[in-house]
């Protein structure tokens, strides 16, 4: 059993970060969901760029120019990105189906150009959301004091949303509400609260990149502490009373582990910490470096040092405020 395998048998979704259309087109993809239990994908604009590069796209170019259909480069990007979240949708569309819609999703950003106001930004979810047509469609949209209205706006609708850029219990109790009221809408509504979904994604490896070199004790991730707390906050939720009033069917506001960034020698040890049931993870680089090894028993923090870590991190917390004055415990 690989480490891939290992974290799905703990009951952990594993999605991949970045593809492009010769991982859906030779099968790696379809490999990776069968093989190695992969639970959904995101587009990279990274990716894309470098898959443009290599020339995986010339057939796509070609037919645009001879269609007469190449009339930007904005309507050509927009016009790959499509299609690759059309297909890899397609294959993942079982993987939706047999988790009755907890994974099973292909996720994309709405373009920083329109994330400046809410107006924009609900009229670029709609418009991407319509071209693609897949249900098991994602939006990542930033949960900034700017865009909670769009993501409680767009969940209304039922559409589904991952709120990115999440690093505090505050900010994840606001998407909780918004989310909750976007389920109450699809109940007057007369429609059923299983069809929609909320992700929070928590970038783990930003907030630790900020925070660190703060703190006293080098060797503790201020990250790590902040995702244990997140995610017993995740499962108080699960059992407070105005989840447990929903009607059967409404899928909890999971957390999602980003640690896209963090350097390969420290990504064993995010990795094999934040291995609990019910989350997802966005692990660094590709799928590959994840099947020639398995999960090794790791405890990066033993029971002695608990104390000592939470006063590090109560410390920082207070003085979190004082440097940026905007952030929110």
């Amino acid at each position: 059993m690989n480490l891939l395998q290992s974290l799905r048998h703990s009951g952990q979704s594993i999605w991949l970060d970045g593809f492009e259309r010769s991982w859906v087109s030779s099968g790696q993809l379809q490999q990776a969901i069968e093989e190695d239990g992969l639970r959904g994908a995101r587009s990279n604009f990274n990716a894309l760029n470098l898959a443009i590069q290599g020339h995986a796209y010339d057939r796509d170019f070609t037919t645009l120019a001879q269609q007469g259909m190449s009339r930007s480069a904005q309507a050509d990007y927009e016009y790959l990105l499509v299609r690759d979240l059309q297909l890899a949708a397609d294959r993942l569309k079982q993987v939706h189906a047999h988790t009755q819609g907890r994974d099973g999703y292909v996720q994309v950003d709405l373009p920083p150009d329109t994330l400046f106001e809410p107006e924009t930004a609900i009229a670029a979810a709609q418009k991407i959301w319509r071209a693609v047509g897949w249900s098991n469609l994602l939006l990542r949209i930033p949960a900034t004091r700017l865009m909670l209205p769009v993501i409680e706006q767009l969940l209304r609708q039922g559409m589904n949303v991952n709120a990115t850029l999440v690093f505090s219990l505050n900010v994840y109790n606001q998407v909780f509400d918004c989310y909750l009221r976007g389920l109450e809408k699809q109940i007057q509504l007369g429609k059923s609260v299983s069809n929609g979904i909320c992700f929070v994604s928590f970038a783990i490896d930003r907030l630790d990149a900020a925070i660190n070199p703060l703190m006293a004790h080098s060797e503790i991730s201020f990250g790590m502490i902040q995702s244990r707390l997140l995610y017993e906050h995740y499962q108080m939720l699960c059992q407070s009373e105005s989840w447990r009033s929903l009607p059967k069917g409404a899928k909890p506001l999971r957390l999602v582990w980003d640690c896209t960034d963090i350097p390969p020698k420290f990504a064993w040890h995010y990795i094999q910490a934040l291995r609990v049931p019910e989350t997802v993870m966005l692990p660094p680089s590709l799928l590959e470096m994840y099947r020639k090894v398995s999960l090794l028993p790791l405890k990066l923090i033993d029971d002695e040092s608990d104390e000592q870590m939470i006063t590090s991190a109560t410390e920082i917390l207070m003085v979190l405020p004082k440097k940026w004055p905007n952030y929110e415990p």
